[in-house]
């Protein structure tokens, strides 16, 4: 019997070189090529070399079968090994194997792009003697003659066909002899120089290199310029890495058990585990940006117990949530067993810009960085690298991280940091090994892209994780105020947060992860309408001081953004309810510039609120009062600015010091401090630091100062306002009761077209509202009533709840105007609370099983490594999925260790039927009480 052989199976472009290789190497080899040009008729190369395959592997005699192809127009994709494995180039085409590998084809190509490549194999199987290149061409595999053409349809029409076939050599400017010691070296240099003349190209001679092909011919292994495609695989391209894969083969069998019971499974928790303890009594609370809201929440009765209200108070939180709980039954407060918050605070900080300075690290994929991908400073790429699937190609260098950080620490005084590597994803290790260094090195916090996202593209979970540190501060200074403040009024129950997708989670898991309460608020609001409500399908609009925010209850339940709602025009990639935001609400800032007016979406306070609050308010409006000439072209210089905090370890520049001073006094217009500051414009005038850091409060007219004065809302001071607002008409020179019934209509419209761009939402971009004249025409005509040509009616089917303290103001004229019915439910003020306090924990994680060499990879799992049996690599990702969710479930702080775990394969099939295995999800879910931070359990 004789031993095996190896079998190529390739181009005949290829056949001097792949002999030549075999004869040095001393390899017995059984050739069999295919004619050339297959690559430009992918169908068919696919078809022949499928069918030479076949018979090479029934044959039985081959030790592996070697393809002499690269991806080639795609023509290999789709083929498949039968029981023989096959060996090929992880190539485009057959130039990078003349060269020597894919490196050496990118090194060439960045030099010239525009290169024709001759070697000697090319020109004995593909060439046309360049005398003849005019009256002859290629189309497809077909060589075209200009005669033939002439015969049939005249010479012109010829001459037009071989114009249009050889239109490619316009592309070209260099022709390049590819020496590879192998076939007629004389006559094809001489064909690449005659070529490189007849077009006017440049013309080169290089050194080619057996190196590629030689490993085709030995190896066995796959690597990064072979594919080893086992027995019983197919040929697979990856669109990502742009190179060859492997994918196997499912057999019908088991294609078909698995399409019948892609399942759900319930994985229980010890039976000998204590039942948690029921939770009596809940405290809700709802800081948003202008009001803090508070419940006390019986959920044996289901029912609200009490409720506070109290003023926001950025500069210092403990105020207004004291003041808030001061509101509440104080027998009832010490009865307290869980508190649970929600907050706009990190919507806020992004939609405002603010936040501390992140040092941003990145470890992006070989040769692949362009700062232009991360518009964000200061940054640096630091080593470590993993291969797409994972695999480690370049280790973290721990010195490296270490002086990178210290040198952003003294150039950049970052606060915090963020860090993202290419395929962190699913392979955390790299991340997680940066955090570790960089946390021993500065002390501060760490953000992984990771951490908070699944999503693969590592510039997006860059972008997400600098979000996340960039406001970490000012979450952990809410918790820590929240729990300050209990502590005083003699409260000791555990604190959950609100995710933005209306889930739970433990308050330290919360200081970590800020970003995961983006729409905090918002996922409350919606939780609180069902609860108050009962409607399972509705709009509901929950409108604050700073915004609006608007969902959809469908079937009882809302939406999901898997990749993270929208908030100030970025997408944060982090699991959110679908809620539409905008800058409107009570205390958007109301301004005039050359003539038009603007509400929101800036938040200022009411000058109301400010005459109440602060003496000396009068004499700032005295001020402008007496130059109401100066505010004809815009109000802006109007604003007024009032202390309300410390400048603590903010180093001040001179005009702030001069601001500070003048503020300390008395609160002051725009106008008027940057008169008194020497300055000879306001716009000049920067109090940006102030703001950010809430030493100073920019105060102005809202629809919460227009209500004091139609009588509709008193709280604070309504002279006040009503002097302001004199001012304001008198500059805009209109009578002030027409204005302020203008301006209050306004917030109404504004309200109606945003709940009419919500609805949109589930169909097109409502913001080519905007762009497109039509739109605006009907928009228009709808909220006027009309003309005396037609009027636009809409017909709304789902009733809009209404959430909030201005919303029984402007929703039921907002609702008149789109056709839709408007619900207010009792304690609508304060539904933010109410929903907070009725949440549940709820995790959710997803591992994916992927076909890699000799066996199956597990992707979302740290050094998961590899295994050479689905059964295995399916064993140790269940086992670690629900570890994994039971340990996040502690965290959050529920004691439910029950879980839901689904299946499903990914076998889509071949051209031939075939089912193909290109992955398996294992996604594990629990929901449950926050009842593990009442009870406690064993660590």
């Amino acid at each position: 019997m004789q031993p095996p052989k190896i079998v190529v199976i390739g181009c005949a472009v290829l056949g001097a070189d792949m002999r030549a290789a075999a004869q040095r190497l001393g390899l017995s080899v059984v050739f069999n090529f295919l004619e050339a040009g297959l690559h430009e008729r992918p169908d068919l190369l696919r078809q022949k070399l499928q069918a030479a395959i076949d018979d090479a592997s029934a044959a039985g005699t081959a030790a592996r079968i070697v393809i002499g192809y690269g991806v080639c127009g795609r023509g290999t994709v789709g083929v498949q090994s039968r029981e023989t494995a096959l060996v090929m180039p992880r190539v485009h085409d057959c130039i990078a194997m003349f060269l020597g590998g894919a490196e050496a084809y990118r090194r060439e190509f960045s030099k010239t792009p525009g290169t024709y490549y001759v070697s000697a194999g090319w020109h004995r199987e593909k060439a046309v003697p360049i005398c003849q290149q005019h009256r002859q061409a290629w189309y497809g595999d077909q060589r075209v003659h200009y005669d033939d053409v002439a015969r049939r349809y005249g010479d012109r029409a010829a001459a037009r066909t071989m114009r249009f076939l050889n239109a490619w050599q316009k592309n070209y400017q260099r022709a390049v002899f590819i020496e590879t010691g192998a076939g007629d070296a004389s006559r094809s240099e001489a064909h690449a120089r005659e070529m490189a003349a007849t077009h006017q190209w440049r013309f080169e001679k290089i050194q080619g290199s057996p190196a590629l092909i030689e490993q085709m011919l030995t190896g066995t292994v796959t690597t990064d310029e072979i594919l080893v495609v086992q027995p019983r695989h197919t040929i697979a391209f990856d669109a990502v890495s742009g190179t060859l894969s492997a994918k196997p083969l499912w057999p019908r069998e088991a294609g078909s058990k698995a399409a019948a019971t892609d399942r759900t499974t319930t994985i229980a928790g010890d039976a000998a585990q204590a039942p948690p303890q029921a939770v009596r009594i809940g405290l809700g609370i709802d800081a948003g940006g202008t009001y803090t809201d508070a419940v006390i929440y019986d959920f044996l009765s289901r029912r609200t117990r009490d409720t506070g209200k109290a003023l926001t108070t950025r500069w210092d939180f403990t105020i207004g949530i004291g003041r808030a709980l001061a509101r509440l039954d104080p027998d009832l407060l010490q009865r307290v067993e869980i508190v649970a918050l929600s907050t706009t605070l990190a919507t806020n900080a992004i939609v405002e810009g603010a936040g501390q300075t992140v040092g941003l690290l990145i470890m992006p994929p070989y040769g692949i960085y362009d700062p232009r991908d991360y518009p964000h400073e200061p940054k640096a790429t630091i080593p470590g690298r993993l291969s797409i699937g994972g695999q480690e190609t370049q280790p973290v260098d721990e010195s490296h991280v270490r002086q990178t950080v210290l040198e952003m620490l003294a150039n950049h005084r970052v606060g915090a940091f963020a860090v993202s590597g290419f395929a962190g994803a699913i392979n955390p290790a790299h991340e997680l090994a940066v955090k570790r260094i960089v946390q021993e090195a500065s002390g501060l916090s760490v953000t992984c892209g990771h951490e908070l996202s699944a999503i693969l593209d590592f510039k997006i979970r860059a972008a997400t994780a600098v979000l996340n540190a960039r406001i970490i501060p000012r979450l952990t200074t809410l918790i820590a105020d929240l729990e300050k403040t209990l502590t005083s009024m003699g409260i000791t129950a555990p604190i959950v947060v609100v995710k933005g997708d209306g889930t739970l989670m433990q308050a330290a898991m919360a200081k970590a992860r800020p970003v995961e309460t983006i729409f905090s608020g918002p996922a409350a609001s919606v939780a609180g309408a069902r609860h108050l409500t009962g409607l399972a399908d509705a709009l509901v609009v929950d409108m604050g001081g700073t915004t609006t925010d608007m969902a959809a209850i469908a079937a009882g339940s809302v939406g999901i953004h898997e990749t993270g709602a929208i908030v100030a025009g970025r997408r944060t990639h982090v699991r959110a309810l679908d809620i539409r935001t905008a800058g409107l609400g009570g205390d958007s800032l109301i301004n005039r510039e050359k003539g038009a007016f603007s509400i929101g979406p800036r938040r200022v306070a009411p000058i109301a609120w400010l005459s109440a609050s602060v003496s000396g308010t009068g004499a700032a409006i005295d001020y402008l009062k007496a130059r109401p000439h100066r505010f004809t072209a815009t109000t802006r210089g109007m604003q007024i600015l009032t202390v309300v905090g410390q400048a603590d370890g903010l180093e001040l520049t001179d005009l702030e010091k001069k601001i500070l001073d003048l503020l300390d006094r008395r609160p002051h217009s725009i106008a008027e401090l940057a008169h008194k500051s020497d300055l000879r414009a306001a716009h000049t005038l920067s109090t940006a630091r102030l703001e950010e850091r809430f030493v100073v409060q920019r105060c102005g007219l809202t629809p919460t100062d227009l209500l004091h004065l139609s009588g509709e809302f008193r709280r604070w001071d309504t002279a006040a306002a009503d002097r302001f607002f004199q001012i304001f008409a008198d500059s805009s020179r209109r009578p002030g009761a027409d204005l302020r019934q203008e301006l209050l209509e306004n917030v109404s419209r504004r309200l109606a077209l945003e709940i009419l761009k919500r609805q949109l939402d589930e169909e097109v971009d409502p913001e080519a509202l905007h762009s497109c004249a039509v739109c605006r025409t009907l928009i228009d005509n709808l909220f006027a009533g009309g003309n005396r040509h037609y009027r636009l009616h809409l017909d709304f089917k789902r009733p809009v709840i209404g959430i909030g303290a201005p919303i029984a103001r402007f929703l039921p004229r907002a609702v008149e105007l789109i056709g839709a019915r408007a619900v207010l439910p009792e304690y609508a003020d304060v539904a933010n609370a109410i929903g907070a306090i009725t949440s549940q924990v709820v995790i959710e994680r997803q591992v994916r099983i992927v076909p890699a060499e000799s066996g199956f990879s597990i992707e979302g799992l740290a050094d998961a490594g590899r295994f050479p049996k689905i059964e295995q690599a399916d064993a140790f990702a269940r086992q670690r999925l629900v570890e994994m969710v039971r340990e996040l479930a502690r965290q959050a702080g529920t004691n439910t260790r029950r879980i839901s775990l689904a299946v499903e394969d990914q076998l889509p099939e071949d051209a031939g039927g075939n089912p193909i295995f290109i992955g398996r999800w294992l996604r594990a879910s629990l929901s449950g009480p926050p009842d593990r931070v009442v009870v406690g359990a064993p660590e």
